[in-house]
């Protein structure tokens, strides 16, 4: 089964060129290996820059491959919780980093775990609760409008 295309003969329309990403792989593979040189040997900034890059290259993969999974597919719903899966994780090891750079105080601390964890769920909610609501009759007014 084929993907519908749309009146350009494109699989959803809107992709980068091949000039475009290769660029930008190429400038965040230097600014890891930067942040890395400046982190003058901190095991946990390390650790963090190379958990971060590997999850972004995993998450634009996963992208990638699901803009061209077949609508309605298992593999399709695979690579979207994969997709929320590496999305939560990187928001939380930005937040964990949050937490232990600035020295915040427990409020804001919270804050900021709080937020996180908001973020978390309304991805979650908007990857897989999409749709999920049956419309109102016609005439009634709908509770959420259709996505």
């Amino acid at each position: 089964m084929q993907q519908p295309r749309d009146a350009a003969g494109t699989n959803g329309g809107g992709g980068f060129s091949w000039v475009f990403v290769p660029v930008m792989f190429v400038l965040l593979t230097f600014n890891s290996v930067m942040a890395v040189y400046h982190s003058r040997g901190d095991a946990a900034m390390v650790a963090f820059v190379a958990t971060s890059y590997a999850d972004l290259l995993l998450l634009f993969f996963s992208l990638w491959l699901y803009k061209r999974a077949t609508l309605g597919s298992t593999r399709r719903n695979r690579l979207k919780a994969s997709v929320w899966i590496l999305t939560t994780m990187l928001t939380f090891a930005f937040s964990y980093m949050v937490m232990g750079a600035a020295g915040l105080t427990l409020p804001v601390a919270l804050l900021v775990w709080f937020i996180a964890a908001a973020t978390g769920i309304g991805a979650f909610s908007a990857f897989f609760e999409q749709g999920r609501i049956n419309p109102a009759p016609p005439g009634e007014p709908m509770l959420l409008p259709p996505v």
